[in-house]
């Protein structure tokens, strides 16, 4: 009889602690979140076509580290960039043909492009949080200069609205 109690009585304790347990919130990897901003590199004598940036670079102001999104001085045609969640603009130096000179400094071409947006918050799931979307989507080049060397032709704001990474939102011209 005490060995038939002591069995229920571990039983009821391992089926009350196995009931309290929550199931593990783990947001999967397809489940889209925030997007990246999505920018395509486009010829400027045929604005149809894309071109690609040679040894492209792209540092954010104020960072010491370049973008981590795709590899670091490659041609590249298009490039996903992280917008700041938590501001209303974010701005990168776009560095055409990177190079470092003897003593680490840069020696390509830089361009600077400051987007400017509005965030939306729009709630995933409980594993996932909160993803960030963007409207009103706007790029202004070199602001507040004048680079006379300006590699960037011109900028084209294809979609305000950033909800996915499934198109080219802005198109550089070069």
């Amino acid at each position: 009889m005490n060995r038939v109690l002591t069995l229920f009585f571990c039983s009821a304790i391992a089926l009350a602690v196995l009931s309290a347990c929550e199931r593990d919130d783990i947001c999967p990897p397809d489940i889209p979140t925030t997007p990246l901003l999505v920018v395509g590199f486009y010829d400027i004598q045929n604005q149809d076509e894309l071109k690609a940036v040679p040894r492209l670079r792209v540092v954010g102001a104020g960072q010491n580290s370049t973008v981590p999104t795709f590899s670091d001085r490659t041609d590249q045609r298009t490039v996903n960039l992280p917008l700041k969640t938590n501001e209303q603009s974010t701005e990168f130096f776009f560095i055409r043909e990177s190079a470092s000179d003897s003593s680490g400094a840069e020696t390509g071409n830089i361009d600077n492009i400051q987007f400017t947006y509005q965030t939306n918050q729009v709630f995933v799931s409980r594993g996932c949080g909160y993803a960030v979307n963007y409207s009103s989507l706007d790029a202004i080049q070199n602001p507040g200069q004048n680079d006379p060397d300006s590699w960037i032709s011109a900028l084209l704001v294809e979609q305000q609205q950033i909800s996915n990474q499934d198109t080219v939102h802005v198109k550089i011209f070069h």
